[in-house]
């Protein structure tokens, strides 16, 4: 009877419609197993200020350093940083910031990155100022084109301003993440010195997935931790005024 066919053959064109939806949805997130990690501490980023020479007038901060990192595996990841200094008038307060850029591309469509925590964590003789921007009073954004969202993070033994997350809100085959979190540092001189050394340490977590199959994938994570330390010198040559 027609009628009958005619249901027949939309009850069929429903199961191909579900069918070809649950086979994309499934290649877009793969069924994935646990892979490699890969973890590394590159050398110590020293940064040799000189009190004496800085200023503290806002908008006279002098660059004080700049370190950058390539790394090419699954993912390439670029690292920079150049922060710069400023002081206030007594030379016993330090102020020391720049963005630290982290760019990371996968090599091809069958990567895709799922996680990236970055972590400002002071070891010695620094406190850290909020690293997250507020946006319009909230601590969240979007990535400009909506693949990732980028949040505050809690981590063990830190302050919660100290880190941010970025996690995909869909499957990003083959999607770049650019990240660019201003450090903001506080150096106190708290006794009769001529020299600092305040100690921080980066470290960056990309989570990843890299495609094995039409519906499977692979678990991978790097790590890379770089300590930095900054060391204050000719505090007791420096100057009670703005200018040096």
């Amino acid at each position: 009877m027609p009628m009958q066919r005619d249901k027949a053959f939309l009850l069929a064109l429903l199961v191909l419609v579900l069918l070809a939806y649950s086979t994309s949805w499934l290649h877009g997130r793969t069924v994935s197993s646990s892979g490699r990690i890969s973890d590394a501490t590159l050398d110590t980023w020293g940064f040799d200020i000189n009190a004496s020479n800085l200023s503290c007038i806002l908008g006279r901060e002098k660059l004080v350093g700049f370190y950058s990192f390539k790394n090419w595996s699954d993912i390439f990841i670029e690292l920079s940083y150049s922060p710069s200094a400023m002081r206030n008038v007594g030379c016993d307060d330090f102020l020391i910031s720049g963005e630290f850029v982290l760019r990371l591309r996968p090599m091809n469509d069958s990567i895709a990155i799922r996680r990236v925590l970055f972590v400002a964590e002071n070891v010695s003789n620094v406190s850290v100022d909020p690293i997250f921007p507020k946006q319009v009073g909230v601590m969240y954004f979007k990535t400009p084109d909506g693949n990732f969202e980028v949040t505050e993070a809690h981590v063990p033994g830190l302050e919660i301003w100290q880190a941010i997350r970025a996690e995909a809100l869909k499957p990003t085959w083959g999607e770049p993440l650019d990240l660019t979190p201003v450090i903001p540092l506080d150096i106190r001189k708290e006794e009769d010195v001529g020299t600092i050394e305040a100690r921080m340490r980066f470290r960056i977590e990309v989570e990843y997935l890299v495609r094995t199959g039409f519906f499977k994938s692979e678990k991978r994570k790097i790590g890379i931790e770089i300590p930095a330390v900054y060391r204050l010198y000719g505090l007791e040559n420096c100057p009670y005024e703005c200018e040096p």
